[in-house]
């Protein structure tokens, strides 16, 4: 159960909230009746990966709502952002940038040392889309975080030297994960809410995949204002210390407080599993292809190696390890990123050796 009163209050104040309209929700929730009979858990999926506008959708589409309602109203024209060459939100920050008639200017970092020369998967859309592509090579002893806050640097002072007044630029932090667009999936949550209730289920358990944080920020913020039983798990996708919970906390609070609500959470109220994260991000793993295998050929849903199917392979071992309850009604969130299927050996790994 939940606190139908404080569903209200959110949705009210999320409503007067800027918005760009750049998705098509709400996404579908459906069950998925192999993996159910297999497992004897109710499993559903809802699926983000077709939430629009481009034929690649995805979580990000979200969060970057809430963001463009701000760059629109600001007036910016160059809109900055940074990630992984292969960033399923560099890449829709491009595609919405273009639906507006904005300049996309993108600082990817080249986790995977195979550089741009025959570009694959998102990266050949970033370029087909036009945008201005910066690539940061790792330099030596320096890992994806300090690569990552040095192409935020570099992207800053770049914004300044051909923008004429502040305002005519915008910097998105990596995957969206801003207070503002967090709001994104504290919007989500309440639509999941709904179809909850109009297909009289009873979500016991979300699991979902985990990154920059933004996603399970606003799914917590909006499960925890509201009281819910449901328990949201963020799969981790790559390697983090233990202040990331104090982040993606003080996140879910920032988020609340731009809808001027007062509702302080703490690490403890962020469920992350970092098992599954294997050698790193954007390295394959064997759980994580096998995962990706299961949910292909039992469902005809397709993931990737990078994001969901790793958040599927932490999903499938809580049911194959018995740890969910039999009968309940499970969620699975398919966050999109199954460009990765087109990407470089070096992200698909052995997923298709037998």
């Amino acid at each position: 159960m939940y606190n139908l009163e404080k569903l209200q209050i959110l949705k009210r104040k999320i409503n007067n909230q800027k918005k760009a309209e750049l998705g098509f929700f709400p996404s579908p929730i459906y069950k998925l009746d192999n993996l159910s009979a297999k497992y004897d858990v109710n499993i559903y999926l809802k699926r983000d990966d077709l939430s629009g506008f481009s034929t690649f959708g995805g979580n990000k589409i979200r969060k970057l709502e809430f963001l463009f309602g701000e760059i629109l109203e600001q007036g910016a024209k160059h809109i900055f952002t940074y990630g992984a060459t292969q960033s399923n939100h560099a890449l829709q920050t491009a595609v919405a940038c273009r639906r507006y008639n904005l300049n996309p200017i993108l600082y990817l970092v080249d986790v995977i040392g195979e550089g741009i020369s025959d570009p694959k998967a998102n990266i050949l859309l970033d370029q087909i889309l036009g945008a201005e592509i910066k690539i940061i090579d790792f330099k030596e002893d320096e890992d994806e975080f300090a690569a990552m806050y040095r192409a935020k640097e570099e992207s800053k002072k770049y914004a300044q030297e051909i923008s004429e007044a502040e305002a005519d630029y915008y910097l998105i932090p990596p995957g969206g994960a801003s207070p503002r667009g967090t709001l994104g999936f504290v919007n989500a949550y309440l639509e999941m809410k709904v179809q909850e209730f109009e297909n009289d289920l009873n979500f016991k358990n979300i699991f979902h995949a985990t990154g920059t944080g933004g996603t399970l920020a606003g799914l917590t913020a909006a499960n925890r204002f509201m009281n819910d039983e449901l328990k949201v798990h963020g799969i981790n996708v790559s390697h983090k210390d233990d202040s990331y919970l104090d982040e993606v906390a003080e996140l879910s609070t920032a988020a609340l407080k731009l809808l001027n609500i007062d509702f302080n959470l703490a690490s403890s109220d962020v469920i992350v599993d970092n098992n599954f994260v294997g050698e790193g991000y954007e390295i394959p793993s064997a759980e994580a292809n096998r995962a990706v295998k299961i949910f292909a050929e039992n469902e005809g849903i397709f993931l990737d190696p990078v994001y969901t199917g790793k958040a599927a392979a932490g999903m499938i071992n809580y049911l194959e390890q018995e740890k969910l309850e039999k009968g309940s009604d499970l969620l699975f969130w398919h966050t999109g990123g199954t460009n990765a299927l087109f990407a470089e050996k070096t992200i698909l790994g052995d997923l298709l050796d037998k």
